[in-house]
C-alpha cells in the first residue's frame, strides 16, 4: 500500500486482462494513496491503482511502470 505522499501516474506493464476488461499492457492510471482494494493491498509490494477506465485494483509494484513527472 501506499503509504502517504501524492497520487502516481502510472502505466501497466503486464496484460492483467484475466482480472478486468482492459488491463492490457500500456493502461494507464493514477495510484490512491492509504487505500487498500482487497487483502493483498495491505503487503508493501502492492499499491491501489484507478485506471482510467474505472477498474479499482490492487496492483503488485513490479507490473508498473511509475511515469516521471517532466523537470
Amino acid at each position: 500500500m501506499q503509504m502517504g505522499g501524492s497520487k502516481q501516474r502510472v502505466k501497466l506493464t503486464k496484460d492483467l486482462t484475466k482480472y478486468g476488461d482492459g488491463l492490457i499492457v500500456g493502461a494507464k492510471g493514477w495510484t490512491i494513496p492509504n487505500v487498500k482494494l482487497s487483502i493483498w493491498g495491505g503487503s508493501d509490494t502492492f499499491v491501489a491503482v484507478k485506471f482510467d477506465n474505472g477498474i479499482r485494483l490492487d496492483i503488485a509494484y513490479h507490473s508498473l511502470e511509475i511515469e516521471k513527472k517532466n523537470q
